[in-house]
């Protein structure tokens, strides 16, 4: 039996705001999909007209759904679709920028749901204002932690997450999955 050891990352809203700074906006794309964004000063990026990349100098997510994912959303009692990440669907795309730890440098990860030894959970929200916005919970087993061959570590990135009382269970999001690790993780 391998232990388990937890590394975090929370992602977006982090920072101060002054009173003028936007850290949460959404964008529809060309091929019709929503682009959720979170991250210190995200709003103004986005209204002019420009989506950060790999090459953006500081940290944001994006969560990227379908238009019925939205849908969904708006359609539910409770104002709220959340969809497990254990379950393939390549109509969702959840991209984390951040700085590699240790470093200045910057790395973007992207996870989409039924990826390899991936877990969490993705919504969609709909507030009371009408304020729509879309979060995560991600969670990445990464294997065994070096020197210690019995434990295995995960990565949790997280933007936040709102009530839901229909939300899917996910089984690998506190023991990683009963499987062979992947080459190269041993």
């Amino acid at each position: 039996m391998s232990r388990v050891a937890w590394l975090a990352l929370i992602v977006g809203g982090c920072a101060p705001a002054t009173a003028v700074e936007v850290n949460r906006g959404s964008v529809l794309d060309a091929d019709g999909s929503y682009s959720f964004y979170a991250g210190k000063g995200i709003g103004q990026i986005l209204a002019q007209g420009k989506q950060p990349g790999s090459d953006h100098p500081t940290p944001f997510t994006r969560l990227k759904v379908s238009p019925s994912f939205v849908e969904a959303a708006q359609a539910s009692p409770n104002r709220v679709k959340t969809i497990s990440f254990e379950v393939p669907d390549p109509s969702i795309e959840a991209t984390v920028h951040k700085f590699v730890a240790g470093t200045t440098a910057m790395e973007t990860l992207t996870f989409h749901p039924g990826d390899p030894w991936v877990s969490g959970v993705a919504q969609v929200a709909v507030d009371d204002e009408g304020f729509t916005m879309g979060v995560f919970k991600i969670v990445k087993w990464t294997g065994h932690i070096p020197s210690m061959s019995t434990v295995l570590a995960q990565q949790i990135y997280m933007t936040g997450l709102v009530a839901d009382e229909s939300m899917p269970a996910v089984k690998y999001a506190d023991s990683p999955p009963e499987a062979d690790l992947p080459a190269g993780w041993e």
